[in-house]
């Protein structure tokens, strides 16, 4: 028996807005945001935004939205809850990239905003070894919009989508009976 049509869709939509308070890091060429979301059998989503170069006069902008969509069970979805959405502020290098700041959204506190929209300024936490110029510096942030959706498959839909087959135009006399 064919369980597909009864698991339900899951569709997210993460926005990278911007970052700020970047000021007290030296070098602030090349910054981008990398998100780690849960994907299930402890492995994760890794997703990427373009690089900005920001100096004293603008900030990070990325403006960047990403769209996933999928059938999940259900177990899938109750399991996310206890997850969390990673966010990392990095800097890109000649070799690879390394994390400037990290943070991180639980995926109970977007489930649980209203709508299902959250649209918050994630503090991220310096990760040691990076250099600040100032001393008393207020920790970078990254704003981010995040838009989630959960439809349970309805069979009652189901049915009135089959029922609508003679609706296609076509004149195969699909109406019409023997």
């Amino acid at each position: 028996m064919d369980h597909s049509h009864k698991l339900p869709s899951f569709s997210c939509e993460l926005r990278i807005i911007q970052a700020q308070n970047v000021e007290s890091i030296k070098s602030t060429k090349n910054l981008f945001t990398r998100l780690y979301l849960p994907a299930g059998s402890n492995k994760r989503i890794q997703l990427n935004t373009k690089k900005v170069s920001s100096n004293t006069k603008y900030v990070p902008f990325w403006n960047e939205s990403f769209n996933l969509n999928c059938s999940c069970p259900q177990e899938f979805l109750e399991g996310l809850k206890k997850e969390s959405l990673v966010v990392e502020l990095r800097q890109s290098k000649i070799w690879g990239s390394h994390v400037v700041g990290k943070g991180e959204i639980p995926w109970k506190a977007i489930f649980e905003s209203p709508n299902m929209e959250f649209k918050e300024w994630v503090k991220m936490d310096l990760v040691s070894g990076i250099d600040c110029e100032d001393v008393m510096f207020k920790a970078p942030q990254v704003q981010v919009e995040i838009k989630i959706q959960v439809e349970k498959e309805n069979n009652n839909r189901r049915k009135r989508l089959n029922n609508r087959w003679d609706e296609c135009g076509c004149k195969q006399g699909h109406d019409q009976h023997p």
